[in-house]
Parts: structure tokens; C-alpha cells; sequence
């Protein structure tokens, strides 16, 4: 660790919560930060040498110009902190599936709605614009919508988990998970791109080896995969997308669990794979889940695609792209 004194330029608004996460992972680390009005903002002052590092959101580092293909010049993404959960939260008084039927649900998200409608056809749900909600700030509609939910003039709302975190951190809420779990709905819910992510980004030429302990290889991969992907499928805000590492056996675990095809005994093999040592760091997977779903939530496009880190991934997600533009030519 250096002795050297670090200047973070952070947002002042509310970036998918990666501000708290740079505190708490940064706290035995001498820096200091600085807040900025808007991720530009950041950046500039970054480009202009006036703080050492720019920590930002995956989703404000994309919209900036950083991608797994792609970089700001002069700047690069220099530590990947551990990913935080993407998934998304709904604050209500029971699980989705016991809620009252055409219950009045709030979802910001068109591609949540679609979601919600696939999971739940009866449910009344409702944008900004229905709750007047359109003029206030983020923290302002999640108090407004606490106050909705209390007085039973909602049955509940959706809300990104970073949201929560920081909004709301009390009270009944259930996840919306991104795996099937053993009921009777047999749905998920994707979460939008880029969620969860914590970046620095630096000039080039800063010595990565100040925070390497910090930095997930993990949560490298997830980034430069999804951002690939979202840039290749025109940033389509209906999208979900989900890219994470998960070992063999957790995902031959799911398949049982979830019907597909796997035997007992390639399950079993899979299981005793994990636990040789000389395999621990070859047994990975990375998992891409892309869905998109009809305006009534009826119809459900879905595509998965697992593959071992070092296989070649630039051929791999070319043959994804084209599978997944495939699937919607031939559903239009």
C-alpha cells in the first residue's frame, strides 16, 4: 500500500451506489474524495490532472466511452472492484405471487413491466408519469412511493438493488432473482446491463499494482463482456443482460434444479471435479443470459451462452450476436 495521498473524483448524484462501495473498500487506503456534479464532470477533471482517479459506475464509465472494445483517450479502467448484486427488489407486504390480485405494482424499467406482466398478467403497474412522480428526484420518489405503499394506495414497488441500498435499506422487500427457483411461476428477471459495478479509472501510466489487492478478475470479465454485448445490440433499453462466472458444478447444480439436461452421474462428476485441487482455477464458466420480452410480457426471447474464460471469446460473442439477431428476425 502507498504512503502517497490519492484524490478520488466521485458523483455527487446517485450513481448506481458505487459511491458508499469506493468508502468502504477504499477506507484503509489514504485517498481523499472529491465530488463532482456528473460523471463528465469527473473526467475531466481526471483528463485535466486535477484528481488522480475517476471512481465511477460501469453504467456512467459505458456512457462515457468505456467498453471492453473501448476507452476514453488518454484514460483507462485501472482496478475492477468486486461486482455488487445487480438484481432487482420488490418492496411489498408479501412475495410477488401471493400479492392481491390486480395489484397496483410501480416500475420505473419498461423492460421490469414486461417482466412483471410475464410473471403476473393481472397486475396494474404503473411508470412515473401515473404517481406524478416525473418532477422529484430519485430519493424523493423512493419516499414518495414508501409513502404510496403504506397507505395501500400501491401493493408494491420495484426498485434496482443498488436503490434500495441506498434509499431504503428497512423494511419487507423480496428479491426478483435471476435464477428459477421450485415454484409454480418457473420465471426470472434479468436484470438491465451494467448494474453493480465499481470503477477506477485513471490516466495512462498509473501503477495498478496500488490497488491491485482490490481489483476482480471476475468483475473485469463481466464488464468488458456486457459492455461488448449492450454496444453490439445498440444499447436496446428492453434488454436484459446478465454476464457472470459461475463454477461447473454450480451451473450443472442449476440445470438439475431446474430441468435440464443432465445426468446423475456427469452431475456427480462435475461435483468431484470441483473438489481437485490441480482443477480449482480451470472449472469456471462464464454465463451470458440475454432476454427480451413482447409489450404484454407474453412472449419471452431468451438466449444463454456458457464458455471457459481463455476459449475465444471474440468468435464466441460474434455467434452469440448473430444467434440473438436470428432469433428476433425470425419472431418480427
Amino acid at each position: 500500500m502507498s504512503e502517497e495521498k490519492f484524490v478520488v473524483g466521485i458523483c455527487k448524484q446517485f450513481d448506481d451506489g458505487s459511491q458508499q462501495h469506493f468508502m468502504r473498500l477504499l477506507n484503509g487506503y489514504d485517498v481523499e474524495f472529491k465530488e463532482f456534479e456528473n460523471p463528465t464532470d469527473v473526467s475531466k477533471s481526471l483528463l485535466e490532472g486535477n484528481i488522480d482517479l475517476a471512481g465511477l459506475s460501469g453504467l456512467s464509465a459505458f456512457n462515457l466511452g468505456f467498453s471492453g472494445t473501448s476507452s476514453i483517450s488518454g484514460l483507462e479502467i485501472s482496478t475492477f472492484l468486486p461486482r455488487r448484486e445487480p438484481t432487482l427488489i420488490m418492496v411489498s407486504k408479501d412475495k410477488i405471487n401471493h400479492l392481491p390480485r390486480n395489484g397496483k405494482i410501480f416500475a420505473d424499467s419498461e423492460l421490469i413491466r414486461r417482466q412483471l406482466k410475464r410473471f403476473r398478467p393481472d397486475f396494474k403497474l404503473l411508470g412515473k408519469k401515473d404517481l406524478d412522480l416525473n418532477e422529484l428526484d430519485l430519493s424523493s420518489i423512493v419516499e414518495k412511493l414508501d409513502e404510496l405503499h403504506e397507505n395501500n394506495t400501491i401493493d408494491g414497488y420495484v426498485l434496482e438493488r443498488s436503490e434500495w441500498n441506498i434509499f431504503k435499506k428497512k423494511g419487507r422487500r423480496h428479491t426478483l432473482g435471476m435464477q428459477i427457483e421450485h415454484d409454480e411461476s418457473k420465471y426470472r428477471f434479468i436484470p438491465p446491463p451494467l448494474r453493480g459495478f465499481s470503477l477506477l479509472i485513471s490516466r495512462l501510466g498509473f501503477p495498478k499494482n496500488i490497488f491491485e489487492d482490490l481489483n476482480d478478475e471476475q468483475s473485469m470479465i463481466s464488464f468488458n463482456v456486457e459492455s461488448k454485448l449492450f454496444l453490439e445490440l445498440e444499447k436496446n433499453d428492453l434488454l436484459g443482460l446478465n454476464v457472470s462466472i459461475r463454477k461447473i458444478s454450480t451451473i450443472a447444480r442449476s440445470l438439475n434444479e431446474e430441468g435440464g439436461l443432465i445426468s446423475d452421474i456427469i452431475f456427480e462428476k462435475l461435483i468431484n471435479l470441483e473438489k481437485t485441487d490441480e482443477l480449482t482455477n480451470s472449472i469456471q464458466m462464464v454465463e451470458i443470459i440475454l432476454e427480451t420480452l413482447n409489450e404484454n410480457g407474453k412472449k419471452t426471447f431468451s438466449l444463454e451462452k456458457k464458455y471457459l474464460p481463455n476459449d475465444d471469446e471474440f468468435r464466441i460473442l460474434r455467434i452469440l450476436v448473430e444467434e440473438w439477431n436470428n432469433i428476433l428476425e425470425l419472431t418480427t
